[in-house]
């Protein structure tokens, strides 16, 4: 398992190598839209995808799965995003702000109710924001990431794996829990290092490389091709030949 393992974090890498080159090759004019552009807004989801994928990489170094799957989520989001993007344009874009405008609504309705004491000058600016919120009208919070997963069936079944990353993972659940407890009657019964399996590390991989890749190969269709996306094709086809490998179960620990 261990140099499957090796090879995953090569391929990653590779990954991470890609989306520079597609990010120095990319041709983007700043058009009227600014950061509305789906174009600019992709780059900027290519860039966090970036970050996500480096951050993945050093907390499995450093044998912190659960922090590792959590992050990986964050790629899949980015993923789904990206996807939104693609396929619906400037709409979903419109939705993006949508949802950023039903964020700030909300946390600023639950400033005011609350018993917040503010000062005046932070109060009025708060008030005046509050009122060019209001002046764009009704506003429903549109965007999760189930449903924005949904937007295309083939990539709608990821949403598994995404929900399997939330469980045992995100979300203080009583799976994700249990990875702390230790059945251990002469100590304090809890470990704040959980153990780490070479299957688990191994899956979490597949889904960062899953995910980054498809963040790529979106974002480079988004941007009508570049020099760079060029080496999509052979990071495509290195992860099928691990995923082949991880599935074969021949490198799989005892």
């Amino acid at each position: 398992m261990a140099p499957l393992i090796e090879d995953w974090k090569a391929h990653c890498e590779q990954i991470g190598g890609t989306a520079d080159a597609i990010f120095a090759t990319a041709d983007v004019k700043i058009t009227e839209k600014g950061f509305a552009d789906p174009t600019y807004l992709s780059l900027t989801l290519l860039a966090r995808t970036v970050s996500n994928l480096k951050a993945a990489l050093t907390l499995l170094h450093a044998s912190r799965i659960v922090e590792a799957r959590t992050i990986t989520r964050c790629v899949l989001e980015n993923l789904y995003w990206t996807v939104g993007l693609v396929e619906d344009g400037d709409t979903f874009v419109k939705q993006m702000r949508d949802d950023e405008l039903s964020h700030r609504r909300s946390m600023g309705q639950a400033i005011f109710s609350g018993e917040h004491q503010l000062d005046g000058k932070v109060e009025e600016r708060l008030r005046t924001q509050m009122r060019d919120l209001n002046r764009n009208g009704p506003v429903t919070k549109v965007l999760n990431p189930k449903a924005v997963a949904g937007i295309r069936g083939d990539f709608k079944r990821s949403y598994i794996f995404y929900a399997q990353l939330s469980s045992d993972s995100a979300h203080p659940s009583v799976t994700a829990l249990n990875r702390y407890v230790v059945a251990d009657l002469q100590g304090p019964g809890f470990d704040t290092n959980p153990i780490v399996r070479p299957n688990e590390v191994a899956e979490t991989l597949e889904y960062l490389s899953m995910s980054a890749l498809g963040v790529c190969v979106g974002v480079n269709q988004i941007l009508g091709g570049t020099p760079g996306g060029e080496q999509l094709q052979a990071r495509a086809a290195r992860h099928d030949e691990l995923s082949n490998r991880t599935r074969d179960g021949s490198e799989r620990d005892d």
